[in-house]
């Protein structure tokens, strides 16, 4: 149907267009940060870069003007790493434009303070006048439907995460597009999970087993790592810089753990823990951190630990909405009950297993009826060894994590997960042993 307005329904719909428009300008959705050649960076400092343990950065790593790189190896960079080079200067520019931008907005800035841990924030520009941090709680970042959806936190001193604390991304946010501006200093704590672009004027410090989905960029100071994960997230062409792949957000939960009963086949005592993802994305590895164990409990298929506790890491991809059943071993030479402990699932970067070396020979293999798979080899005390599994004697898949002899034999179990994708069936798997070098 037509109809002609009128001057009294001109005027009316003038002014309610006057009145709506700048509630829509002050809610429209901030831009992602520039980060311009920064973006290919998991880590950029400018002082020195320091790590201990197995960190592994997926992604290039810098300095400049700083010339002093340390820790690597035994940590890894899967890209390029630029030390007071060109390339490195041309970044640490771009950080400062970057940075400068992140500092600016100012388009109606959600105030918060203190401890953010523990709520559900949309998206948006926040500001703190002085320090924040996650502690108590974690943190959930809902892009209500919206993968572009982009998180600005501009932070006026110091910013930190206690120990174990989680950013949970969920409602379609990704970590490309989360930003947090510190004024000073950013500490990341240990088995911390942390997602985005830290942007910090000084130092950031990733401490033992935390792992960062994004990039630690710090303008004047030094970055410090230890035995973190570190993966770079890219938007996919989008303003973030550098386009490139989506690193996406992911969301980790244990959703089922079994009783724990002594397997009288091995003497150790076993629980299965099933971790679930949660999100819509991805996950290319993870580690379940196994906390609040007695001291003379030994976790004995762990693959390292984190600030003292032991994690299993399962090596492979988890798609989205599917488990894993991750089988826990524990030894206790009292033959005591063992306590119930707590789980902490986290993303983590996979670990390279290298499996290069001499081939040894198996002296005894076989089956038991629940599935478990037994090798047994000769070694030498104190070497260590990668056990290979295939299915066809053509390509072969290294278990993790490699061993190191305790004494001149070994037996090995073939449980499934996490030292193998499955738990083997009947005449479906062989394996060979590598001494390595």
């Amino acid at each position: 149907m037509l109809f002609k307005l009128n001057k009294t329904t001109r005027t009316l719909t003038s002014l309610l267009l006057g009145l709506t428009l700048p509630h829509q300008l002050l809610t429209a959705a901030e831009a992602p940060v520039a980060l311009g050649s920064a973006a290919n960076f998991g880590v950029l400092a400018g002082s020195t870069v320091t790590s201990s343990g197995a960190t592994v950065v997926n992604g290039d790593l810098g300095l400049w003007p700083g010339t002093s790189v340390s820790g690597f190896p035994p940590g890894t960079v899967t890209g390029t790493m630029h030390v007071a080079d060109p390339t490195a200067q041309a970044a640490q520019g771009d950080l400062t434009t970057a940075f400068n931008d992140a500092a600016g907005r100012s388009t109606a800035p959600i105030s918060i303070a203190g401890n953010i841990g523990g709520q559900t924030l949309p998206p948006g520009l926040y500001k703190s006048t002085s320090s924040l941090e996650i502690s108590v709680g974690d943190l959930t970042l809902d892009g209500q439907g919206d993968p572009n959806a982009v998180f600005i936190f501009q932070i006026a001193t110091t910013f930190v995460t206690t120990s174990g604390r989680q950013v949970i991304l969920i409602g379609g946010a990704q970590a490309a597009n989360v930003f947090w501006q510190v004024g000073t200093s950013a500490t990341i704590g240990t088995t911390s999970g942390m997602k985005g672009t830290i942007l910090a004027d000084q130092s950031i410090s990733i401490q033992t087993g935390a792992t960062l989905q994004g990039r630690a960029l710090a303008r004047i100071a030094g970055v410090t790592l230890q035995g973190n994960g570190v993966t770079v997230s890219q938007p996919g062409g989008g303003g973030g810089g550098g386009g490139g792949p989506v690193v996406p957000s992911t969301n980790l939960l244990v959703t089922a753990i079994s009783p724990i009963t002594l397997n009288p086949q091995t003497g150790l005592f076993e629980q299965t823990v099933r971790v679930s993802n949660g999100s819509a994305n991805t996950v290319d590895a993870l580690r379940l951190l196994i906390q609040a164990l007695p001291a003379d409990v030994q976790v004995y298929n762990a693959s390292g630990k984190a600030s003292g506790n032991p994690f299993v890491q399962y090596n492979l991809a988890l798609t989205p909405g599917t488990s894993v059943d991750l089988l826990i071993e524990y030894y206790r030479s009292s033959r005591l009950p063992i306590p119930q402990p707590s789980f902490v699932p986290q993303d983590a970067a996979p670990i390279a297993v290298t499996a290069t070396g001499s081939t040894i020979s198996i002296d005894r293999n076989v089956q038991f009826e629940n599935g478990r798979f037994l090798i047994e080899f000769s070694a030498i005390p104190g070497r260590h060894y990668a056990v290979q599994y295939s299915g066809d004697m053509v390509t072969w898949k290294t278990a993790n994590p490699t061993l190191t002899a305790p004494s001149n034999r070994v037996q090995w179990y073939d449980d499934g997960p996490p030292k193998t994708e499955s738990k083997p069936t009947t005449g479906s798997r062989f394996y060979r042993v590598v001494l390595l070098p």
